[in-house]
């Protein structure tokens, strides 16, 4: 699934390397205008897995709205049973989460193998 506009420099392309398993790629900005598309994968994939995967690491700009979707996730992940992860390895993306604190909510990872491989 690719939600993508040529509006939108947002690109979210999901697989599902394992059964139980799936993984949101997400690249571009993740700014007011594109949280909404994010958002909308987020709440559709969350249905059908046990362990959801953010892989953040193509994202280049993660504004406030993009870090209200993670809040966001994370609450409907433990609502729905779901373990979410986010691969945050880019500065663009770990340094909005240290200065918020999500580091300390959310599960982050480095690479995707060690978010899709870290035991459940």
């Amino acid at each position: 699934m690719t939600e993508n506009s040529s509006a939108l420099p947002i690109d979210v392309v999901v697989d599902r390397p394992a059964p139980g398993v799936a993984v949101a790629t997400v690249s571009g900005e993740v700014d007011m205008l594109t949280a909404p598309s994010l958002r909308a994968v987020v709440t559709a994939e969350l249905d059908d897995c046990t362990v959801f995967v953010l892989d953040l690491s193509g994202v280049s700009f993660l504004g406030s709205a993009g870090l209200a979707v993670l809040v966001e996730a994370s609450h409907e992940a433990q609502r729905r049973q779901v373990e979410l992860r986010l691969v945050a390895n880019g500065r663009s993306v770990r340094r909005p989460l240290e200065i918020t604190g999500l580091t300390e909510v959310l599960t982050t990872f480095p690479t995707r193998d060690d978010a899709v491989g870290a035991p459940g």
